[in-house]
């Protein structure tokens, strides 16, 4: 009678551990900040993102209920030089590469003659493809055409908050951001 008793409990761990596992598969990739802390993401994003931004921060208000986002909006080259001058940010949101390696110490002397040191390069992510700045584009754009890019986010080193700062990043590569980027016309890069 013992031995079936404690053949069953075996059983019924080993069945929790397989399901707790399995849940943990079907999880996002991102783990939200305790929804009981209050914190304050500071974003610097390229204009061009104004209604993607506004959407993914209300969206991810209902993981992350405590937390207040502020977007500060313009052009990627004038944040980036914000940035290299010391502005406290906690992510920084590209609208060309150029001025992502600008900030990433990873990046060689040709693309970051400054040796600027101001982004977590291990959270440097692609996030969306879309109509960019057409002052950026290498290349005159035929009549009619749209110059596309790559939209880049990256933690900022001056970040006081770099777990709450990557989980943001992470959400938005996430399934649950999709919507948000399809309906201002961009395509996400999905982790």
């Amino acid at each position: 009678m013992q031995y079936k008793r404690i053949l069953a409990l075996l059983t019924a761990v080993t069945l929790m551990f397989a399901f707790t596992a399995c849940k943990k598969e079907e999880a996002a990739h991102y783990t939200p900040a305790n929804p009981n802390e209050e914190f304050v993401l500071d974003i610097y994003a390229s204009d061009e993102l104004v209604g993607v931004m506004s959407d993914l921060a209300y969206r991810y208000s209902t993981y992350a209920p405590r937390a207040s986002i502020r977007i500060t909006y313009d052009e990627g080259a004038v944040l980036a030089a914000k940035i290299e001058a010391g502005a406290v940010c906690d992510i920084y949101v590209s609208d060309d590469n150029r001025f992502m390696d600008w900030l990433d110490q990873e990046c060689d002397e040709e693309k970051n003659p400054n040796h600027n040191d101001k982004i977590v390069s291990d959270t440097r992510k692609d996030i969306a493809v879309g109509p960019g700045n057409e002052k950026y584009a290498e290349e005159e754009l035929a009549e009619g055409e749209v110059y596309t890019t790559t939209f880049s986010a990256a933690v900022c080193r001056t970040t006081g908050i770099p777990y709450e700062a990557e989980q943001f990043i992470l959400f938005m590569l996430s399934e649950d951001a999709k919507e948000a980027y399809e309906a201002y016309g961009y395509e996400q890069i999905a982790e």
